[in-house]
């Protein structure tokens, strides 16, 4: 729910003011459907059967209070109009969040199941007490950010118009739970590791600290007659940290979210096997480990910076013969402060591996075995990204048709350290395709860089009578496929063994059989194996481009996709009395080339969070360190699958309308 109200007042002829105050009131409640009951997931061959609870929904609660207040005077004086303004938020939040709070049995097969035997258990739960959205030990915790800022715009002559600003953000942050055994006992061990923990403690807020953002734009009429204009500008802009990842470190802090995870159950304690024995279905006696100090820690450092970002920007619209207009326009945006990730409690490399393609493996050790992932959020300096358009346009005007007509062709590219795209502050750091390790990660191409795109658009208006309207518009999108990288499956957890997760290894694209490292997998040797291998790399272009080399995080992409849309309108009115009624008929067709054959406007996406699994890791041969694999036969159904969820659907929709409207 959300309220405001505005006041805005004039003061003689050439100062004016608007006040705007602003509450908004968010009770989120990301509940379970039917009675409470564990996650229930079993893999058979190619598939995977699910029941119970959805694992992230169990305990899954957000209440948030924010109350805004933003003032903009302005001062009109000849040339100059001048803003004084401010922004200025404060949220009050609580959210509840622990994963698997119902426990999660993941069985190999039906058989495994049946026989309750070999399972992966998972939980986390709080250690303070309770279960689901009453568990104790929400991260509740309150952000005030300050925002003030100054713009001259100047119209220095009639056809030159220049703007100034300042922008100046300070975000002030609260203080949470401590955890004196980390502050003092893990932080030892981490230092003396040689980890740099950047000032971070448990309980400890980020400084406040301000950030300045300056800037210029201009706009220039060239010949002063709206034919040709040249626009642009520079400077500094700040976005904001989703408050969910500080909210992390709020009850991410050691002592109050546990989490338990049992790989195998021969694994197990014979205490703990007493316990899970057998699949539990009753989520109030799941196993819980007896430690005051366990699972993970997420900290902020202590000089952690809002993200901010150096724009630039050009761009030309040029009207020339028969009505075309041109528009051409390039941004580029370079990072000044990002958001990094980093496992401070994942101890060096153990081994290197050996052999083509050797790299780090880390042994899935930690500095302090009483805590899991200890993770930093800080800032990075790497990245950047660009964007280019070209655009034409024209319109006609008969006495019956109005027509309008553009066409667009655009490029994008971004490289990025991290993307940031979970909200949960492991997630972050642990779902990224490496070569040595998370830790390690290198800039690479950006999940969400646009590539090529084409679109074009045709709106035709043809007026039979006085009384009615027809509509027909044509839309067309062809956009290059989403990035997506080669990866390791199998157990490749365990080739780097760093974050625990599957799929997050960069293969090796070998020059020939030797350096391969294939082995026979059942009835298909390892010399089969290179014959499918080798020639679906000599038919992939990026693949082949990459012999001797590892393959990179997002080095290829999805196939392009190809769709046009369809609107119609039909209008009748009337007058009368001076009022004008009209009834307006229409029917907007998505995905109208999937209409016209079943086959077309298909959208494409690589499955497996935009991975392609090539090579499946079998473990290391007898010296432990050289890597062994088979190959992936079907890599096929990875690449290329149908998207065909939402209105960006690769199948076809249609919805219909009735306006009436009068004046």
């Amino acid at each position: 729910n959300t309220a405001s109200l505005e006041w805005s007042s004039n003061f003689r002829d050439n100062l004016s003011n608007n006040l705007i105050l602003g509450y908004t009131r968010v009770r989120d409640d990301r509940d379970i459907n039917g009675d409470p009951f564990p996650t229930l997931e079993i893999r058979d061959g190619d598939g995977r059967f699910f029941a119970g609870s959805e694992a992230f929904s169990t305990a899954n609660l957000l209440e948030q209070d924010v109350f805004t207040l933003t003032n903009n005077f302005e001062i009109y004086s000849g040339v100059h109009t001048i803003t004084l303004g401010t922004h200025n938020e404060y949220s009050d939040i609580k959210n509840v969040f622990f994963g698997r709070n119902f426990g999660e049995y993941t069985y190999s097969s039906f058989e495994d199941f049946l026989n309750e035997d070999a399972f992966e258990y998972r939980s986390s739960y709080s250690l303070l007490g309770g279960v689901g959205d009453e568990s104790l030990g929400a991260a509740e915790f309150d952000l005030f950010q300050l925002g003030f800022y100054a713009q001259d715009e100047v119209q220095f002559t009639d056809n030159l118009k220049v703007t100034f600003g300042l922008r100046v953000d300070v975000p002030f942050w609260d203080d949470g739970r401590t955890n004196q055994d980390f502050n003092t006992r893990t932080v030892g061990l981490l230092e003396a590791a040689g980890k740099d923990l950047q000032g971070a403690r448990v309980g400890q807020g980020p400084d406040n600290s301000a950030h300045f953002s300056p800037r210029v734009g201009f706009n220039w009429d060239v010949e002063g007659n709206n034919k040709t204009q040249i626009r642009g500008g520079f400077g500094m802009f700040t976005s904001r940290i989703p408050l969910v990842w500080p909210g992390g470190a709020y009850n991410n802090t050691g002592n109050v979210v546990a989490n338990t995870r049992f790989f195998a159950f021969q694994d197990l304690t014979p205490e703990q096997q007493d316990v899970l024995s057998n699949f539990n279905p009753d989520v109030n006696t799941q196993f819980r480990e007896d430690a005051e100090f366990q699972g993970n820690i997420d900290l902020l450092a202590d000089d952690l910076r809002l993200p901010q970002v150096f724009k630039s920007n050009i761009a030309i619209d040029k009207k020339i013969w028969g009505g075309v207009t041109l528009s051409a326009e390039i941004t580029h945006n370079n990072t000044i402060t990002g958001v990094n990730f980093e496992n401070l409690n994942l101890a060096g490399r153990q081994f290197t591996t050996t052999g083509p393609g050797a790299r780090a493996n880390f042994g899935f050790e930690n500095i302090d075995d009483t805590y899991g992932g200890i993770f930093l959020v800080s800032n990075t300096g790497v990245g950047n990204s660009y964007n280019t358009s070209f655009t034409i346009s024209k319109n006609f005007n008969l006495s019956w048709l109005d027509l309008s007509t553009q066409a667009t062709y655009s490029f994008g590219d971004s490289d990025v350290l991290f993307d940031g795209t979970s909200s949960q502050i492991i997630s972050n750091w642990a779902f990224n395709e490496s070569v040595n390790g998370t830790n390690n990660l290198t800039e690479a191409r950006s999940d969400f860089a646009q590539g090529h795109r084409v679109i074009s658009n045709v709106v035709a208006n043809i007026k039979w009578s006085d009384f009615t309207k027809t509509t027909i518009g044509l839309f067309y999108e062809g956009s290059q496929g989403t990035p997506f990288s080669y990866v390791i499956g199998g157990d490749g957890e365990s080739l780097i063994a760093d974050t625990g997760e599957s799929f997050s290894a960069l293969p090796f694209i070998p020059n020939n059989f030797a350096e391969s490292l294939l082995v026979d997998d059942n009835d298909v040797t390892a010399l089969e194996q290179w014959e499918a291998f080798n020639a679906f790399i000599e038919n992939d272009d990026y693949l082949s481009s990459r012999r001797g080399q590892f393959a990179e995080r997002n080095g290829d992409r999805a196939r392009w996709s190809h769709v046009i849309d369809l609107k119609f309108a039909q209008e009748f009115n009337v007058k009368v009395n001076n009022t004008r009624h009209a009834l307006e008929i229409s029917a907007d067709i998505f995905n109208f080339t999937n209409l016209l054959n079943r086959d077309w406007g298909r959208r494409y996406f690589t499955s497996g969070f935009d991975t392609a699994t090539l090579l499946d890791f079998e473990g290391f041969q007898a010296d432990g360190t050289t890597p062994t694999y088979t190959f992936n036969t079907n890599i096929e159904n990875s690449l290329d699958n149908i998207d065909d969820a939402g209105l960006r659907s690769s199948r076809w929709q249609m919805q219909v309308g009735l306006r009436y409207t009068f004046n």
